[in-house]
């Protein structure tokens, strides 16, 4: 049954790419509404070769919506001065202290919420032009911090009605079942062996990978927008600055009023993302 919702979304979203009158360039449809989702490595490392580097790509992306991990060393005024250099009036950032979630936008983002508390960094839910917006950030050591990061943002999103349009979407520090033939031996024993030197990190279930995190957004209805277009295995993390690509913890969850719009999703591996960060960042494209 989850299988064929999956296909009918993904046929849906063929007949928008279809139907859309969207320009097209050699990299992505100009005309397309684009949410980008990037954890950017502790504030792209506070360095502004780095921050100048990542301006000038973005302007090439030139996405909608950002969905920031990781802003850490930002603050209210400085995001805002930092948006505004690719052309983003408005932006929020959930906190000043440790590892911020923020969202900057061409559009009034409006009803923001900050969710810090029983949060390991904290999330942001928004309202942009009609969607409304999570930007998560998920704990990196914990899994049972994880299952109860995942239940409560889960019941802030049920409070939605259905035929809105949702995207649930960062670093949820969590692998899927449906990427589970990429991670083998070696990747359970690097995990076991980790913590077994780290007493603070405790991300097995009883010694094995655990898929329950993203799961629970599966059996509450969400797409994975990459898996709409993606069948083969494709790490979000980590770069080839940073280390091996192994992992795919970086997602964009949508509901299926929204799933219905998407046309296109890809980690984006270019020169300048095998750079910036340890993380490849998340595109996902809609045609209303």
């Amino acid at each position: 049954m989850k299988i064929n919702t999956i296909i009918f979304q993904f046929c849906i979203g063929c007949i928008f790419a279809i139907l859309c009158a969207c320009n097209t360039s050699s990299t992505h449809r100009q005309g397309n509404f684009k949410i980008l989702s990037y954890n950017i490595l502790e504030g792209l490392q506070n360095d502004s070769i780095v921050q100048d580097q990542y301006i000038g790509w973005v302007k090439k992306i030139n996405p909608d919506i950002i969905a920031y991990q990781e802003m850490n060393k930002f603050t209210q005024k400085s995001i805002e001065a930092f948006a505004a250099r690719y052309q983003h009036n408005y932006a929020v950032i959930s906190k000043v202290e440790g590892y911020p979630t923020a969202l900057s936008s061409k559009y009034p983002i409006v009803n923001v919420q900050k969710v810090v508390d029983n949060m390991w960094h904290a999330y942001i839910y928004a309202n942009i032009n009609g969607i409304h917006v999570f930007v998560i950030h998920f704990s990196p050591h914990q899994l049972g911090k994880r299952r109860a990061e995942v239940k409560q943002l889960l019941a802030h999103a049920a409070l939605i009605p259905k035929n809105e349009k949702i995207v649930i979407l960062g670093d949820f520090n969590s692998i899927s079942g449906d990427d589970a033939a990429a991670y083998g031996n070696e990747y359970l024993e690097q995990r076991v062996k980790n913590e077994a030197q780290n007493a603070h990190i405790r991300n097995l279930d009883n010694g094995q990978l655990d898929f329950s995190v993203i799961q629970a957004l599966k059996d509450a209805g969400y797409v994975d927008a990459f898996r709409l277009f993606h069948q083969d295995f494709k790490a979000s993390v980590s770069t080839k600055k940073y280390g091996s690509k192994n992992s795919r913890i970086d997602f964009a969850w949508l509901n299926p009023e929204l799933a219905k719009y998407v046309v296109s999703t890809d980690i984006i591996y270019d020169d300048d993302t095998d750079t910036m960060s340890d993380h490849y960042p998340l595109l996902i494209e809609f045609c209303f």
